[in-house]
């Protein structure tokens, strides 16, 4: 089941939100603060973040940045800021997506679908980066290495 960290501090919009992507099947946990979301990335695993910019105790933006410190979260933001400017700050910090409210509830999950299959992709292709060097095979994401012995190599080395 996908887990889905959603902070907003609106209780209504958190609350519809929540309401209707729990009936399409996703585990939805919320926060209303910038605290409260990065206690609870410190004590999870989610597969998608989605992230208002404006909190009551700091923004989105800072909360992005800590979380990135800590684990590597797909993020949307859902936000009332909808300035070229305010897009690309959230783009050039490595957001998957920005959408501005007010929005449809049919696109906010088209565009969740569409960020998590992209990652699951991605996710897929770093799984199958290694490299190999002589007799020697590292997995970039187990992050493990092995050595693979020439035949002759292991009698030359056992006598």
């Amino acid at each position: 089941m996908v887990k889905i960290l959603l902070i907003e501090d609106d209780k209504n919009i958190a609350n519809t939100i929540s309401y209707y992507l729990q009936s399409e099947g996703f585990t939805i946990h919320t926060a209303r603060k910038v605290k409260e979301g990065i206690e609870k990335i410190e004590n999870n695993d989610y597969d998608l973040m989605l992230l208002d910019i404006n909190l009551p105790d700091g923004t989105g933006y800072d909360l992005y940045k800590k979380m990135k410190t800590i684990q590597e979260i797909p993020t949307i933001f859902l936000t009332a800021l909808d300035e070229e400017k305010d897009i690309v700050k959230g783009f050039d910090l490595g957001a998957d997506d920005y959408i501005t409210k007010p929005f449809h509830a049919g696109e906010l999950l088209s565009r969740i679908k569409n960020v998590l299959r992209h990652n699951m992709k991605r996710s897929k292709e770093k799984a199958e980066e290694k490299i190999k060097i002589r007799n020697v095979e590292m997995n970039y994401t187990t992050r493990k290495s092995t050595k693979k012995w020439h035949r002759d190599r292991i009698n030359s080395i056992r006598i």
